[in-house]
């Protein structure tokens, strides 16, 4: 995936106790990828992950309570938002940065309501179900990154993303 320009990779938070060691072995092998945790959502997630020094991580859905502990370990956990009350709460609690998700299924018209919103600098990722033909377009109507998931499954970026990180 680096050789193609992918600086970031989200890998799934898992409970099988050899998943940390995989973790670790994957930031040892491959030190120019900035390595995060997905679907972060409980206690035992949230501390499984405080050991891995992480730069971030982030949830499937917004839940105040996660968000308010992983503010207290110092520990980034991007919140995932897919309504206007969670962005609030987000924004409440001192989060800059936000995941819509399902991105692809709440649209542009979300992003815009989001918008009026906010009062502050708010970085936004786009997460689920975006396909790399429509990168432009998401990213135009005010995403500042997006995450490409199931798409890349067989690790090998398709045509349209490859021309995209080529221009990127």
């Amino acid at each position: 995936m680096s050789n193609f320009g992918i600086k970031n990779i989200e890998i799934g938070w898992d409970p099988n106790p050899e998943w940390v060691d995989l973790i670790l072995e994957i930031k040892k092998r491959f030190k120019s990828i900035n390595i995060g945790v997905a679907s972060i959502s409980s206690r035992q997630s949230l501390e499984s992950i405080l050991s891995l020094d992480v730069n971030y991580s982030m949830s499937q859905f917004f839940n105040k309570e996660i968000h308010i502990q992983a503010i207290e370990y110092n520990q980034l956990v991007i919140p995932g938002i897919s309504n206007i009350e969670n962005f609030k709460e987000a924004i409440d609690l001192g989060y800059k940065i936000v995941k819509i998700f399902p991105a692809s299924k709440l649209g542009i018209n979300f992003i815009n309501e989001l918008k009026d919103f906010k009062k502050k600098d708010i970085f936004f990722i786009g997460a689920g179900g975006i396909k790399s033909k429509n990168l432009k377009k998401f990213l135009k109507s005010g995403y500042d990154a997006l995450v490409i998931g199931r798409e890349l499954r067989n690790q090998t970026p398709d045509k349209d993303l490859k021309i995209w990180l080529k221009d990127y």
